[in-house]
């Protein structure tokens, strides 16, 4: 069948046109790779423009006492990235922060140590939140999450392992700062037994404490303000219920 002037015409129209959607469509893709890219790369630049240093977590004053660099507590090691936040508790009743920061830094000088152990932040006794290292390099935490992780140790007033008032609130804040740092929700913060066993915090191994706990930081997250006292949520640990 011989095809007329007109109809082959109309079929190279067709094809010109399909070849420009075709072309608009692949720059399109290519446009949008390279938004994403971008939004990548300004994302890393804001995050890490502060040098892995915080100075605020909400309204509360973020003091620095950085660890010296060394294989038992700061290695000095890159995050790859953050992907969870962890919680530990400091479980020496009355064991302040700035002691508790001072055994990290002695492990370096121990003789025949093995004892690798170190957090980013310390919430102390009444509230202060103390910076150990950059929360762009790894804290020797927890064992398998220390790359992609920021560990948040807090201080205990109850043998409970419970805390003050101004601690939690603290500790909440703290939180609430580094999920919107680094794009995150409460779902992505985790006590450290969830990981590596034990009861590490034991306050938070109650779950009724923790899910008031991420609660609680959702809430700040989401810019409201909590009210919290210095009286235990629930000091119930589980498996010590007494019988009826």
């Amino acid at each position: 069948m011989v095809m007329s002037k007109a109809e082959w015409r109309r079929r190279r129209r067709r094809k010109r046109i399909i070849r420009k959607y075709v072309t608009l469509a692949f720059l399109a893709l290519i446009a949008v790779l390279v938004l994403i890219l971008l939004v990548k790369v300004v994302t890393a630049i804001f995050r890490h423009s502060d040098n892995g240093i915080l100075s605020k977590a909400e309204d509360v004053k973020i003091s620095q006492s950085l660890l010296s660099i060394s294989r038992f507590a700061r290695p000095g090691e890159r995050l790859d990235s953050v992907d969870e936040i962890i919680i530990h508790s400091n479980n020496t009743l009355g064991k302040t922060a700035q002691e508790q920061r001072d055994y990290y830094e002695s492990l370096k000088d121990k003789k025949n140590n093995d004892e690798r152990q170190s957090v980013h932040f310390i919430v102390d006794l009444d509230g202060k939140i103390y910076q150990c290292i950059p929360t762009n390099e790894i804290a020797l935490a927890v064992a398998g999450s220390n790359f992609k992780s920021i560990s948040i140790e807090f201080c205990i007033t109850g043998a409970d392992g419970s805390m003050s008032a101004a601690t939690y609130t603290s500790l909440c804040k703290l939180v609430a700062t580094l999920c919107k740092k680094f794009g995150l929700t409460e779902k992505k913060v985790f006590r450290h037994y969830e990981k590596n066993g034990g009861f590490c915090p034991l306050f938070f191994v109650n779950d009724e404490n923790w899910e008031q706990f991420k609660s609680d930081v959702k809430a700040i997250r989401n810019g409201k303000k909590i009210s919290v006292t210095d009286a235990p949520m629930n000091n119930q640990l589980p498996g010590t219920e007494e019988p009826e």
